[in-house]
C-alpha cells in the first residue's frame, strides 16, 4: 500500500501543479492551434475527475508494472497505451475512455497517441431512462420550484445551488438567468424557456419579497438534474425552430460563432480552417442548423456544438 501511495502522491502532485483556477482558459489558448491544449486545469470538477483517474492508474502501475519508486515515474509514459487498451478490454464506454485519455494527457503534458473506437450516440444511456431516484420526487410536490427552474434554465446542480435572486435578467423583453462561476469557472447566460417564464419570475419575486439571497436552500442529490437539462435543451431547440426570430435574439447575447476544423490535405499536411457551412450533418445523416445548435450549446455551457446533439437533443 505504501508503494502505491507513493505513486499516487506523485501523480497527485503532478496534477496540482497544473491547477489554474480563476485564470482565463480563453486567454491562455490564444495563439494555440485547433485541438492544442494549455495542459492546465481550470475547474475543481475537472481536477477531481482527473484525480480519480490518476489513482486508478497508479494502482495499475503498482500491481501490473511493479512501479515502486518516484524515480521510475519518468519511464511510465510507455505504458499509457497499454493501460488504455486494458481499460477498453474491460468494456469501459468510449466516452469514459476519452475522459481518461485526457486525464493521462494532462499528467504527462502531451497528447497521448492512442486511437479510441468511434463514439456512437446511441450508446449513451445517462438520464435517458427513468431512474429509481426520479420516482421519489414529484414535480408538483415539495421541490416543484426546483423542477420548474431546472426545466426553464438547464442549470447544473451546482448552478441551481448557487443561484441568487439577483441572477434573473430581462433583456429586450426576454428573460435570462446568469449562472455565475459555472463549470470551468465561467459565467454564462441561459435563456429562460417561454413556457416557464411567468412561473420563474414569480419564484424569484417571492424569494426577493422574503429578503432571501439564494433561491434554493438545497437541491436534493437524488433529483436527476442532468435529465432536466436534457429536457431543457430539447424544449429550447423546439422553441427556436418554431420561432427563428427568437434564435436571432439569443445569438446577440453570445460571442460570434467561430468553428475550426483540422483535416489532412491531399499531401498529408494538417490544415486548420474555419467552418463556413450553415448546416451540420451528424453521423446518422441528420441535418441541423449550426446557429440553432450554437444557441443550445452556449445556453448549456458547452463550446462544441456537437455536444448539444450527442448528449441532449437526440
Amino acid at each position: 500500500m505504501g508503494k502505491r501511495k507513493a505513486i499516487e502522491n506523485q501523480l497527485h502532485n503532478t496534477l496540482k501543479n497544473k491547477i489554474a483556477f480563476g485564470e482565463s482558459k480563453h486567454k491562455d489558448k490564444e495563439g494555440l492551434g485547433f485541438g492544442e491544449s494549455t495542459y492546465k486545469i481550470y475547474s475543481y470538477s475537472t481536477y477531481n475527475t482527473y484525480l480519480k483517474v490518476a489513482k486508478e492508474y497508479a494502482k495499475w502501475l503498482t500491481e501490473v508494472k511493479h512501479i515502486e519508486k518516484y524515480e521510475q515515474m519518468k519511464n511510465t509514459e510507455q505504458y499509457v497505451a497499454e493501460y488504455l487498451r486494458y481499460r477498453q478490454e474491460k468494456n469501459i464506454s468510449v466516452f469514459t475512455l476519452k475522459m481518461e485519455k485526457s486525464a493521462l494527457s494532462m499528467i504527462y503534458g502531451k497528447k497521448i497517441d492512442y486511437e479510441l473506437p468511434q463514439r456512437n450516440n446511441k450508446t449513451i444511456t445517462r438520464s435517458r431512462k427513468v431512474s429509481v431516484n426520479d420516482k421519489h420526487y414529484s414535480r408538483t410536490g415539495k421541490y416543484q420550484d426546483i423542477f420548474i427552474v431546472a426545466l426553464a434554465t438547464g442549470g447544473r446542480r451546482k448552478d441551481l445551488t448557487n443561484l441568487r435572486t439577483s441572477d434573473l435578467k430581462e433583456i429586450n423583453g426576454n428573460l435570462y438567468i446568469t449562472f455565475r462561476r459555472s463549470k470551468g469557472g465561467r459565467n454564462r447566460l441561459s435563456p429562460i424557456r417561454l413556457e416557464y417564464a411567468i412561473q420563474v419570475r414569480e419564484i424569484f419575486l417571492k424569494r426577493q419579497a422574503e429578503s432571501r439571497d439564494r433561491v434554493f436552500d438545497k437541491v436534493p442529490a437524488k433529483i436527476d438534474i442532468h435529465s432536466l437539462r436534457r429536457e431543457y435543451a430539447q424544449g429550447l431547440y423546439k422553441d427556436i425552430l418554431s420561432n427563428p426570430h427568437l434564435c436571432d435574439e439569443y445569438l446577440k447575447r453570445y460571442p460570434k460563432r467561430k468553428e475550426l476544423r483540422t483535416r489532412k490535405d491531399k499531401d498529408g499536411t494538417m490544415q486548420t480552417k474555419e467552418v463556413q457551412t450553415e448546416n451540420y450533418r451528424d453521423r446518422d445523416g441528420n441535418t441541423y442548423n449550426r446557429n440553432n445548435l450554437y444557441v443550445i450549446s452556449q445556453a448549456l455551457g458547452h463550446n462544441r456544438i456537437d455536444t448539444s446533439i450527442t448528449h441532449y437533443i437526440r
